[in-house]
């Protein structure tokens, strides 16, 4: 179980310093940053992920040198592959960085979606944090569980409307694997947002959605809203006792958001962010501020985040062979 999680305090920063004082190899990087550095965000202002990157952004700047400063570009749209292509097509500078989830990176590639060829085009500088999404009912829903959903599926195909923000995405997939492995019909309804589904359900539009732990929290908590099974490998303390796909027998998806920045970007400059996104991601303050919004903090290094992409790559590509999507 995924809880708040910091790291164990390292000396990323001081680790970084020295290595720029003595490693002829870190020389390009000595006076970077020069000028502000673009942070490209999958997301509207106002957004989810946007306001979750306006916490933590002020934060990697303080840890950078120079007086470093961010300037923020929101390019929402097509499961974030607008923002993600963006990146790609930035000049390998460290002047341009972006914040990604998995699905531009390890689903849309596979759809022949983007015009790069997967995460693999791009640095991985850091993981940033975890989330869980839940299959959700309205409080007063006669379905208690998934099971008493999938009962009442089985019983009337098609009938059982459930709200997914975007197609083949981390919601998507795991809800199609589910219907296939379950052998039910389900009427899956696209919506652009989770606010758009929350208000589906809340309205009597639909009878489920799939919506992120820390946006059903506060109605959880008044009653007007019920989650029945998380469809995450993570879960979050405060549904520990709600079942996950993967407690039940059925295939989980992952959703882990991190920083990238375009291929080519030089070491040094990727050493000295992934050294200020680290040293940011242990400070009280900021962990204070994202544990009152329910974040999953889970901060990886450039190593253990281009490991579970390549795990996650191999598995959702294994989900759309199943379902018939790719041969």
């Amino acid at each position: 179980m995924l809880t708040f999680l910091t790291k164990a305090a390292v000396a990323g920063l001081a680790v970084a310093s020295i290595g720029l004082a003595t490693n002829p190899s870190m020389a390009n990087a000595e006076g970077y940053p020069e000028k502000p550095i673009t942070w490209i965000v999958p997301d509207g202002a106002g957004g989810g992920l946007d306001s979750i990157v306006r916490t933590i952004y002020p934060y990697v700047a303080k840890n950078l040198p120079n007086d470093a400063t961010f300037v923020l570009k929101n390019l929402p749209g097509a499961t974030q592959t607008i923002a993600v292509s963006a990146v790609y097509n930035a000049e390998p500078d460290g002047y341009t960085i972006g914040q990604a989830s998995v699905a531009p990176l390890t689903i849309m590639p596979h759809l022949g979606k983007t015009s790069y060829a997967g995460y693999e085009d791009f640095e991985l500088i850091a993981n940033v944090f975890d989330a869980a999404h839940y299959i959700v009912v309205p409080g007063d829903s006669p379905f208690g569980s998934l099971e008493d959903l999938l009962t009442h599926a089985k019983e009337n195909p098609g009938k059982v409307r459930v709200g997914v923000d975007g197609v083949f995405n981390v919601q998507h997939l795991p809800l199609l694997n589910l219907e296939l492995s379950a052998e039910v019909d389900l009427n899956e309804i696209t919506y652009k947002s989770s606010a758009e589904t929350k208000k589906a359900i809340l309205g009597g539009e639909i009878e489920a959605g799939i919506m992120p732990s820390h946006i059903i929290i506060s109605e959880y908590e008044a009653g007007t809203l019920k989650p029945i099974v998380d469809v995450m490998e993570v879960k979050p303390d405060y549904f520990a006792d709600i079942p996950s796909l993967k407690d039940l027998g059925y295939t989980p998806s992952q959703l882990f958001v991190g920083v990238i920045a375009p291929k080519g970007t030089p070491q040094e400059i990727l050493d000295v962010l992934s050294a200020a996104v680290d040293a940011a991601l242990q400070d009280p303050e900021l962990l204070e501020a994202l544990a009152k919004r329910k974040i999953m903090v889970n901060y990886n290094d450039s190593e253990a985040y281009l490991a579970r992409m390549q795990e996650l790559d191999v598995v959702n590509k294994g989900v759309l062979k199943d379902l018939g999507v790719l041969k």
